[in-house]
């Protein structure tokens, strides 16, 4: 019998851990750029984690989309909490950042020039993936699409939220928009928690990336995916 420290002999064929999940090839992309900047590490993994998660998010939008493009509200519910849950994670993996400190920032950011997280294209990828999820969630629901439906958007939007208890399809497609909403929300105090985190680190300096740094961070708080579904309170 293998004890606690000896698992024991490999499995004879299969899939071994190491080679599936390709363990040597991620645990040597971490590859600092300065020798002796300690924080250096935590944070190109930090960021790591953010692409993969993105990448995730991504994988999980695609899917959610095409099934309320085919009005199938129900089974784009697990994807969509999925995202949330995503979420939170993403927002929880600040604090793990934001265990450096300033000084320990300073001493690897100058040579990151013109490196930014701005840059990355998979969270531009999610932005425009949202709208077009919410676009899907109107074509698969019946909602007309189009600065000009606006009013009538709202209107049916309001309606659904004031009457969908003792409908199951109307239930779900109302659970739907408060998982949006909650997608939102999540990513909002992310974005909040992000400009908080950067100001301690950096202050009012301009971004590495030569951005306005936490001006341009402050401008982002308030970006909402899916502005209908917040103005919709107003309306009921």
């Amino acid at each position: 019998m293998a004890s606690e420290n000896d698992p024991g002999p490999e499995p004879a064929g299969g899939t071994e851990y190491a080679a599936y999940l390709l363990i040597d090839d991620l645990l040597h992309l971490q590859r600092p750029i300065t020798e002796g900047a300690h924080d250096e590490l935590l944070f190109i993994i930090v960021h790591q984690a953010y692409e993969l998660w993105f990448k995730l998010m991504l994988h999980e939008l695609e899917r959610a989309e095409a099934e309320l493009r085919a009005d199938r509200p129900q089974a784009a519910v697990p994807w969509l909490r999925r995202i949330v849950a995503i979420d939170h994670l993403m927002l929880r993996q600040l604090d793990v950042l934001e265990t450096m400190g300033p000084e320990g920032f300073l001493e690897f950011r100058d040579p990151l020039a013109p490196a930014s997280g701005f840059q990355s294209r998979q969270f531009r990828e999610i932005e425009a993936a949202c709208p077009r999820l919410y676009d899907a969630f109107c074509t698969g629901t019946g909602l007309p699409l189009g600065e000009a439906h606006h009013d009538a958007r709202i209107a049916a939007l309001a309606d659904l939220y004031l009457d969908h208890e003792d409908d199951p399809r109307r239930a779900v497609r109302h659970q739907v928009c408060e998982l949006l909403i909650d997608h939102d929300e999540t990513i909002q105090n992310w974005r909040f928690h992000h400009t908080l985190m950067a100001a301690r680190e950096i202050g009012s300096r301009p971004g590495t990336g030569g951005s306005r740094g936490v001006e341009y961070l402050r401008g982002t708080v308030d970006k909402r995916f899916y502005e209908e579904l917040w103005e919709v309170r107003v309306a009921l």
